[in-house]
């Protein structure tokens, strides 16, 4: 068995009347994704990426959402589908693709998983020792292709789009899927390698299925 693994970073968000801000479950951008085997975390398989990209590190070409659906049958589906890249400076979409991966949860099942992730507040100053929203999502799933990214070389230049139609990459159901945040029991932040079940100080996993 294989399986699709990615490393997302959650996005963050305000609650009225209450200071700062908060870890978004529902949303973030990937740091990683690929494929591996059945016992270990090692990806292959990874999506191509051109050899340079004509925009900063401003811009977002590569995020996750997850979101309930009361009509899936079974535990959930995923469908991954090219998406414009997105410039946090400009907010706004540029005529360059990324991709995004979009998980759905029956709705019990997306309840445990914020339930599980818990309102978690951002912290004010940077620390290497507290967690920074990043979690693993690991899914049973082939190994499947993504396309080159494609775009102009002048994305932000909309009179003309050289993109076109975004394409679907994958779509399919999922009878199972493991959500493990890179934290300990304390909220201090792991490397992936320090996340196992058996490390005595690692948060357990989240395994859901119907």
């Amino acid at each position: 068995m294989s399986f699709l693994i990615f490393i997302g970073r959650l996005d963050t968000k305000v609650h009225s009347g209450e200071e700062g801000l908060f870890f978004n479950p529902a949303l973030g951008g990937i740091d990683d994704l690929g494929f591996s085997g059945d016992t270990d975390h090692d990806l292959s398989h990874r999506p191509p990426r051109p050899e340079s990209v004509p925009y900063d590190s401003w811009c977002r070409d590569r995020s996750f959402c997850v979101k309930p659906d009361k009509f899936v049958s079974s535990t959930g589906s995923v469908e991954v589908t090219e998406t414009l890249v997105y410039d946090n400076r400009m907010r706004g979409q540029i005529d360059f693709t990324g991709f995004t991966v979009i998980v759905s949860l029956q709705e019990h099942l997306f309840q445990a998983y914020l339930n599980y992730i818990g309102e978690r507040r951002v912290p004010v100053r940077s620390d290497e020792d507290v967690w920074d929203g990043r979690i693993l999502f690991r899914i049973p799933s082939d190994p499947f292709a993504f396309p080159m990214p494609r775009g102009s070389s002048s994305p932000w230049g909309m009179r003309k789009s050289v993109v076109g139609p975004l394409k679907l990459i994958k779509r399919f159901s999922l009878d199972e899927i493991e959500v493990k945040p890179l934290r300990d029991e304390q909220g201090r932040r792991m490397k992936l390698a320090e996340t196992a079940d058996e490390v005595p100080s690692a948060l357990p996993g989240l395994y859901l299925r119907v």
